[in-house]
C-alpha cells in the first residue's frame, strides 16, 4: 500500500524543564531532544514505520535544519521523491517547553514563511492521501489525480481556507476546536445531545464525508450505520503529547486503507495515540505496529478485516447504548492504558 502525506514541515527542539520558567529568570536543562516534526511529517513517519510505502510532499529550506529533516526522513522509511527544497526560505523550527512538574507543553514556533509547494506533479499511484489543510493546490491536484484513493483531511486548527478542503476529501479527522468553530456550538460530554448535534450539523453540511471528531482528553466521536458513537481516550501517564493526535490520524489512514472497520480502526488509533504519549518527541514516539496490534488483540481478539464503506457494520461486540434522542444513539466505551 502506498500513502502520500502533504503539508508543512517543521523541526522540533524539545526542552525538558523541571517547571515552567518564571519571567526574567534563568533556567538550564540537560534534556534537549530534537526531531523532525509537523503533522504531515509525523503521519509520513508513522505510515513508513508501519510498513506502508510512505511518501512526503512538503517544502524545506536550503539550510542545515532542512538537510537534517530530509536525512531523518530517509533514515525512517519516508520516501522523499516529492520533497521540495526552497532556496529562499528558512526551515521553520518549533521550540517545545515540556514542564515535568505538570506535563504541560508550550510551543514557540519561528515564523512560518508564506510559501507553498510548487512541484506537485506526482507520478506514483497512491492508495491513501492525508493532508494537513494548508497546501491547497498540491492537495487538490492529488485528490483529482488519485480519485479512487482514500483521502483524509487532518483538520487540526481552525484557519482561513480549511473548509475548502472538506468538499474534496472522503474522510475528515476533525479536532474539537475545528468542530466547535464550524458549528458555533460546544461539545459537552456531560450533555451527550451536544455531541450528536455538533456531529450531525457538520455531516449535514458535508454529507459526502465520513467524520471523526477528536476531543483531547475525552475521546473520539464517530458513526457506524447512522449510530453516533464515542470511544473514550485511554488513561495513561502522559510524558509528552506532541504529535499524539497526528499519530492517531495516521492510524486512521492505515486502518481504513487496509480494510478495517471503523470500530477497529478507531480503537487501533486510540491505542497508538496513548502509547505515543509515553515518549518525548513527536516522530520519536511513534509506537511499533506490532505493539499496537498486540494490545488490541489482548482486549478485543484477532482483528477482522471487513470491506470499508460509509456505513460499516461493526464486527466487534456491541458496546453499551445510551439514547439521547429519537434517531440518534451515543455509545461510549472506556479504555485502560496500554502497557508498553
Amino acid at each position: 500500500m502506498k500513502a502520500l502525506s502533504i503539508g508543512r514541515l517543521v523541526y522540533d527542539i524539545n526542552l525538558v524543564l523541571e517547571e515552567y520558567p518564571v519571567e526574567d529568570s534563568k533556567q538550564s536543562t540537560k534534556e534537549v531532544i530534537s526531531c523532525s516534526g509537523g503533522s504531515a511529517n509525523i503521519i509520513a513517519y508513522s505510515l513508513g514505520k508501519w510498513n506502508m510505502e510512505s511518501y512526503i510532499s512538503g517544502v524545506i529550506g536550503y539550510d542545515e535544519t532542512g538537510n537534517t529533516i530530509k536525512k531523518n526522513m530517509e533514515e525512517n522509511k519516508v520516501l522523499t521523491d516529492y520533497l521540495e527544497v526552497n532556496y529562499d526560505i528558512k526551515t521553520p523550527t518549533s521550540y517545545i517547553l515540556i514542564n515535568k512538574k505538570n506535563n504541560s507543553r508550550t510551543t514557540i514556533s519561528t515564523h512560518v514563511n508564506d510559501f507553498n509547494i510548487k512541484k506537485y506533479d506526482y507520478d506514483t499511484s497512491m492508495d491513501c492521501i492525508i493532508v494537513d489543510g494548508y497546501e491547497y493546490n498540491a492537495s487538490v491536484y492529488a485528490f483529482n489525480k488519485y480519485s479512487n484513493a482514500i483521502t483524509i483531511l487532518n483538520a487540526k486548527t481552525p484557519h482561513n481556507g480549511l473548509l475548502d478542503f472538506f468538499k474534496y476529501v472522503k474522510y475528515v479527522v476533525c479536532s474539537s476546536d475545528v468542530a466547535e468553530a464550524m458549528t458555533g456550538m460546544k461539545l459537552d460530554f456531560n450533555a451527550p445531545i451536544t455531541l450528536a448535534n455538533v456531529y450531525k450539523k457538520i455531516v449535514d453540511k458535508y454529507p459526502h464525508i465520513t467524520l471523526f471528531i477528536t476531543v483531547e482528553g475525552k475521546g473520539t466521536i464517530y458513526a457506524v450505520n447512522n449510530e453516533i458513537k464515542v470511544l473514550a481516550t485511554m488513561k495513561t501517564d502522559i510524558v509528552d503529547k506532541t504529535g499524539a493526535r497526528d499519530i492517531f490520524v495516521a492510524m486512521v489512514g492505515y486502518g481504513i486503507t487496509n480494510g478495517y472497520d471503523f470500530d477497529t480502526t478507531i480503537r487501533l488509533a486510540t491505542i497508538a495515540e496513548s502509547m505515543s504519549k509515553k515518549t518525548i518527541g513527536s516522530t520519536l514516539s511513534i509506537p511499533l505496529l506490532s505493539d499496537v496490534i498486540k494490545y488490541y488483540e489482548s482486549k478485543f481478539g484477532p482483528i477482522k478485516i471487513k470491506k470499508e464503506g460509509k456505513n460499516v457494520e461493526t464486527t466487534q461486540e456491541p458496546v453499551q447504548q445510551q439514547n439521547i434522542q429519537e434517531s440518534t444513539n451515543v455509545s461510549s466505551e472506556n479504555n485502560d492504558a496500554p502497557s508498553t
